[in-house]
């Protein structure tokens, strides 16, 4: 047994020395994300810019009630989104009443999370969306909710806080009230990354936000309309805010109405198109789900996991799936989408990298196997034992806080995570922890 261990330690330290020694090995190459293109979103000039302040578009789709179909809430469903539909950002819909996350919070709280895992794994942003109608009410659970999700992923850069998505009321001073606290708590965790704020009337009166907005950096103002429902009057709200310097965020719309029973209007959502992409304005489209509306983007029994072929998804889905294909960047790092789920061992490049609080590490399992995780340091010494056991089929997210075993944070340099099978099979990438 002590010689076995002290070869697989051997083995390791090989594949760590072939990492170093040669930068354009298979298992050391960088891939282009657009995370890593973008990098940490800010607002300008009433735009979304990137880390050099230039102005940039993210287009998405947005999950459904997370308490209602849950089942899509999983990393291959999410990378089936950008590597098929080309998605920059997906938003999450954490439902907060009726079964959500008031009832049963730890259970919505990992969804959520899954899904953020994802995103960062996979190099897209991800909005964490707290999906209420009367957050006002529930403000002590908001804000111990984006609390924990500062604290955990506050670091990436992928993160995107959507805090209240749809007001009821029509008052903007409540709203803002509320929205003020909110961003108050999550800014003393985490300073830069962009939040989205709710506006009145369903997040339809960006024009009363913009009489008297938040005083905070890196805000966006959530608008949503249903096309064939909310028309040039509602643009009309859009402009008068774009005027006064409000920055936009559709972070949800739809082709049809707003009740899902009246189909697509074309001219109204190509008026609506026109104004999103002449004034930069990122948008996700509602929804993934399969529940027989008008803005369902899937046929009734579409697989939770992607994969899916054009006959399945909905007029809505072909519409959407074509736009955001034809108008995002395409990037290198994208997975050939006739991928539907792990077909070979595979060890993702961890994200953020570099890090400095956590970082997520993502591998792919064919089979049931028993695995090892281990952290390294660069001359070889194991810093932290991530996994040791049985995992199931599937793809698997981890997270490293940068300490080892014994729970001390370790310096600040280079180290290397390996996945190790029961076959003996030896995955090895570089990582970089910078406090």
């Amino acid at each position: 047994m002590r010689r076995s261990k002290i070869i697989l330690a051997l083995h390791v330290w090989m594949m760590i020395v072939v990492l170093i020694l040669n930068t354009n090995h298979s298992l050391f190459a960088q891939h282009t994300t657009i995370v890593q293109q973008f990098g940490q979103l800010g607002t300008k000039g009433g735009s979304i810019v990137d880390k050099s302040g230039t102005a940039v578009t993210l287009r998405g789709m947005s999950l459904f009630f997370s308490q209602w179909e849950p089942e899509f809430y999983n990393y291959d469903c999410i990378r089936w989104l950008r590597d098929d539909w080309k998605c920059t950002v997906i938003r999450t819909a954490m439902g907060i009443e009726e079964d959500g996350y008031l009832a049963n919070p730890s259970r919505e709280k990992a969804k959520i999370k899954t899904v953020i895992d994802a995103c960062l794994s996979l190099g897209i942003y991800v909005i964490v969306n707290w999906h209420d109608f009367h957050a006002e009410q529930h403000k002590d659970e908001a804000i111990a909710f984006f609390e924990e999700i500062a604290t955990l992923y506050g670091n990436s850069p992928n993160v995107i806080y959507e805090i209240y998505s749809e007001p009821e009321t029509t008052d903007w001073e409540t709203v803002r009230s509320y929205a003020d606290e909110v961003i108050s708590r999550i800014r003393a965790i985490d300073p830069d990354n962009l939040i989205i704020v709710g506006t009145p009337w369903w997040s339809q009166y960006v024009d009363e936000a913009s009489e008297n907005p938040l005083p905070y950096s890196n805000l966006a103002y959530a608008l949503h309309f249903y096309a064939a429902s909310h028309k040039q009057e509602l643009r009309d709200r859009a402009m008068v805010a774009l005027n006064r310097g409000l920055t936009l965020f559709v972070s949800e719309f739809g082709g049809g109405d707003y009740t899902g029973t009246v189909g697509i209007d074309y001219d109204e959502l190509d008026a609506w198109f026109k104004l999103m992409d002449d004034h930069n304005i990122s948008w996700c489209n509602w929804a993934i789900e399969d529940r027989g509306t008008t803005a369902s983007a899937l046929q009734s029994g579409a697989s939770s996991t992607g994969g899916w072929s054009v006959s399945v998804l909905t007029e809505s889905g072909q519409l959407m799936r074509n736009k955001i294909r034809s108008t995002n960047p395409a990037l290198p790092a994208e997975v050939d989408s006739s991928e539907q789920s792990p077909l070979r061992y595979e060890v993702r490049q961890n994200s953020p990298n570099p890090f400095n609080y956590s970082t997520s590490i993502q591998f792919d399992l064919p089979e049931e196997t028993t695995v090892q995780v281990t952290v390294y340091n660069i001359i070889g010494q194991e810093i932290k034992r991530l996994v040791d056991g049985t995992q199931q089929r599937g793809s698997h997210t981890l997270r490293w806080d940068g300490k080892n075993d014994a729970g001390t944070i370790v310096p600040s340099g280079v180290y290397f995570y390996s996945l190790t099978t029961a076959s003996s099979r030896v995955f090895v990438r570089k990582l970089l922890f910078a406090k």
